[in-house]
């Protein structure tokens, strides 16, 4: 599948079908490479991003959290054996 990293669509231009037109091109790009999925992550207070991707048929999973080491603790793991 695809891993979408980020989709911006300043807010002078939202509402005017760029959102959904970037999402259709990736997964038209999915469906003709025969992908099982597309992915994203979204903030849960970004309620007006929510309900787009909800309306476009797309499933918010509740369960997953998304994990990140940086800094100091990359740093400290990374030098361990």
């Amino acid at each position: 599948g695809f891993y979408v990293e980020d989709l911006f669509v300043r807010e002078c231009y939202r509402r005017k079908g760029f959102g959904k037109m970037l999402l259709t091109a990736v997964a038209k790009q999915a469906v003709k490479m025969g992908y099982g999925r597309v992915e994203w992550v979204v903030l849960d207070w970004n309620v007006n991003a929510i309900k787009f991707y909800e309306d476009m048929g797309a499933k918010v999973l509740q369960e997953w959290r998304l994990c990140r080491l940086t800094g100091e603790n990359l740093e400290a793991y990374g030098a361990t054996d």
